[in-house]
């Protein structure tokens, strides 16, 4: 085998293995919905991001690479938005469903260029306009029920904003620090703020036996640790446009489980909503050209 064979071959191995994590962050919408019958949502988060930032912290030791100031500050300002996505999704995973919050999560994308346009005056290209426009719409037909929506998608819509700003941040850290760190030190920031706000809110506990130990130790160790590690081993081998198709498959695998496992039914105009949406998010991320110097915006 030769050197572009090879190369070709460590492309796909790698965009193999992100699509199965794309299945897994699909699979944690349902999990941690069940997860949250039995704890608060901010214990939950603690428990799975300290989970992560220990298992990481393993990798560290080995690695034995220094944290530097840049690396600490970066990481840190990461950390929070991230701390602000997760706190905004898992409150709402109690008030909607599986399905929703997945598809409503999903457009982080699209608030990328919106933010970019009103923080730093980026204007948008027109496949972003169209794509917002797309999901837009989208986001009505599976949220709105008559004039009302229900709280649980407005919290996890917050979360996508909340994810967008964390793109953002992160796209200019990992230009400045090392990006194994700028993740230890977010994953950490993220568990510890939790933990702080379920201990002052009085909101801590020990995760039940069963199910939720069970979602902890998955999404924290796979989801989180192995999961950002792959994400990032696979757009090195890969294209952007590549990775950003195999990203939208997230909410889909969200749909799918669910529907499978989580008894959610959407109507035909859920439905309807749900493909705008990843319609919206493959319009907004995706050139007709092979650019492999665009960096991607998923975080």
């Amino acid at each position: 085998m030769n050197s572009i064979e090879q190369t070709h071959h460590r492309r796909r191995q790698w965009e193999v293995a992100l699509i199965f994590v794309t299945a897994l962050w699909g699979w944690s919408f349902v999990a941690i919905h069940d997860a949250l019958n039995g704890m608060s949502d901010s214990a939950f988060n603690a428990c799975r991001f300290l989970v992560a930032a220990v298992a990481m912290l393993l990798v560290a030791a080995v690695r034995r690479r220094r944290i530097s100031k840049i690396d600490l500050v970066q990481g840190s300002m990461a950390g929070m938005a991230l701390y602000l996505a997760f706190l905004f999704q898992t409150k709402g995973l109690k008030f909607t469903s599986a399905s929703n919050a997945a598809f409503i999560t999903g457009l982080a994308v699209i608030f990328t260029p919106l933010l970019l346009f009103f923080w730093r005056h980026v204007k948008p290209e027109r496949r972003q306009v169209v794509g917002i426009f797309l999901a837009t719409i989208g986001l009505a037909l599976l949220t709105l029920k008559g004039l009302s929506v229900r709280w649980g998608d407005l919290l996890v819509l917050m979360c996508a904003a909340s994810f967008a700003l964390h793109i953002i941040l992160l796209s200019r850290a990992s230009k400045m620090a090392d990006t194994f760190n700028i993740a230890l030190i977010q994953i950490s920031v993220v568990g510890l703020l939790s933990l702080a706000q379920s201990v002052v809110l009085g909101e801590w506990d020990i995760p039940p036996a069963g199910a939720a130990v069970n979602a902890i130790l998955v999404i924290g160790v796979l989801g989180t640790a192995l999961g950002f590690y792959v994400q990032t081993k696979a757009q090195v081998a890969s294209s952007p446009n590549r990775i950003a198709l195999i990203i939208v498959l997230e909410p889909v695998f969200g749909g799918l489980f669910g529907y499978f496992l989580a008894g959610d039914r959407l109507t035909l105009q859920n439905w309807i909503g749900a493909a705008l949406i990843v319609a919206g998010m493959l319009v907004t991320e995706i050139r007709l050209t092979r650019d492999r110097s665009e960096p991607s915006t998923h975080p």
